[in-house]
């Protein structure tokens, strides 16, 4: 016995407890540390991997359309709003003429058109703000009409104007630019109709449309600077 009445074999027990608890509090600090590690190496392989998957669209999106002249740009800013319409662009490779209403798109489709230049730098008027203007068509019927933002401030839409009542359109339908009016080329596609207002008085039937880009995950696009001659003409 020790002079503290403590059993030396009770002080020895208790002694143990404690260098044990000391490994145990080691050894769970050591693996928090390394599911830490983990985790992080794991968000960045799915971000490299989530940027691998958009490149190669990208790159998909150019070898299927070789006519089109394509300029890189990296997305680097939007307004303020949480719904943006102007998205601002870094172009990523030197000596390309950047111009204001040359078309902007990704792999999915139209994101816009160019407003204003400022060196490498370029600012981006969504297919869905008010002031946009896309003369379109339906994918099935071939019906054309123009496409602009509803203005609304709380989603992503646009409607089509002058689309006469008589034209047979569809929910779910694809809506493509028509490639008239000389800025998009013909058959990108600009988004799916997702209500119709068919009404039994005047000329042209509302119809609304979500766009085929989400421009909230937008990071890489193409600037199309130039088109075949030949292409103009189908």
């Amino acid at each position: 016995h020790f002079g503290n009445g403590i059993p030396s074999s009770d002080f020895g027990n208790n002694g143990d407890s404690y260098i044990d608890l000391v490994h145990t509090k080691r050894d769970n600090e050591m693996l928090r540390k390394e599911n830490a590690k983990l985790r992080e190496e794991n968000i960045g392989l799915q971000g490299i991997l989530q940027q691998n998957a958009r490149l190669t669209k990208m790159v998909g999106f150019k070898q299927q359309r070789p006519i089109y002249q394509l300029a890189p740009a990296r997305v680097i800013a939007a307004d303020m709003s949480p719904y943006f319409r102007v998205l601002r662009l870094r172009i990523e490779t030197e000596g390309q003429n950047i111009e204001p209403e040359m078309p902007v798109v990704s792999a999915d489709g139209v994101v816009g058109r160019i407003e204003r230049v400022d060196g490498k730098y370029c600012d981006v008027m969504l297919s869905v703000d008010i002031r946009s203007k896309i003369d379109i068509m339906t994918q099935l019927n071939r019906s054309r009409g123009i496409l602009s933002g509803t203005g609304d401030e709380n989603k992503y839409e646009a409607r089509i104007a002058y689309l006469l009542r008589r034209d047979e359109v569809e929910e779910g339908e694809l809506v493509v630019t028509s490639g008239r009016a000389g800025t998009f080329p013909k058959e990108l596609p600009v988004g799916r109709i997702v209500s119709i207002d068919n009404k039994s008085f005047g000329l042209y039937q509302e119809v609304t449309v979500e766009p085929i880009v989400d421009f909230s995950r937008l990071e890489e696009v193409y600037i199309i600077t130039g088109i075949a001659e030949d292409s103009r003409k189908r």
